[in-house]
């Protein structure tokens, strides 16, 4: 009898185990697909600069602004002349839809960029599930004037793209 109870313990305990690993393994997973999203998205980013390099010359894409993850959808300008944009104008166009993907795609979703020569640094934030209250969200790889005290510490995701 003392074997048995001996036994459906152990048997518990490697239960509870495989429990908790699975649970890991989801919030991990979730984790990997926000890093994956906010790549893509960085990467979609770079490319509508590529194909508009007199509004990223112009500095039309430069955003610094401090995090928030309440910030609101961004209204898509207009083009001034219906025929053709100009340069800043289509970067204020692709700021606008980036920023709304962001909001849609990754919780708390917002982005910070500057130009470096003819380099974009691209940093993407999201804030993690709450569930994943383990993993380390200090703010590493962010913007340093993005962070400010007393808000939650987004997760970001550094990316330099060369135009």
């Amino acid at each position: 009898m003392l074997e048995v109870l001996i036994a459906i313990l152990v048997m518990s305990f490697g239960i509870a185990g495989a429990a908790l690993l699975m649970a890991a393994t989801i919030q991990y997973n979730k984790a990997s697909q926000y890093q994956m999203v906010a790549l893509q998205i960085a990467n979609d980013l770079a490319e509508s600069m590529r194909a508009n390099s007199d509004g990223f010359m112009a500095d039309a894409y430069a955003t610094t602004r401090a995090y928030s993850a309440n910030r609101s959808a961004a209204t898509v300008p207009a083009c001034s002349a219906s025929a053709a944009c100009s340069s800043s104008e289509i970067a204020q166009i692709d700021l606008a839809q980036t920023t709304n993907t962001l909001r849609r795609s990754l919780p708390g979703g917002d982005f910070n960029l500057q130009r470096n020569g003819s380099h974009a640094d691209i940093w993407i934030m999201w804030l993690e599930p709450r569930a994943a209250t383990s993993l380390p969200m200090d703010g590493a790889n962010c913007r340093a004037g993005a962070l400010t005290s007393g808000s939650d510490k987004p997760r970001c995701l550094y990316w330099r793209a060369a135009l």
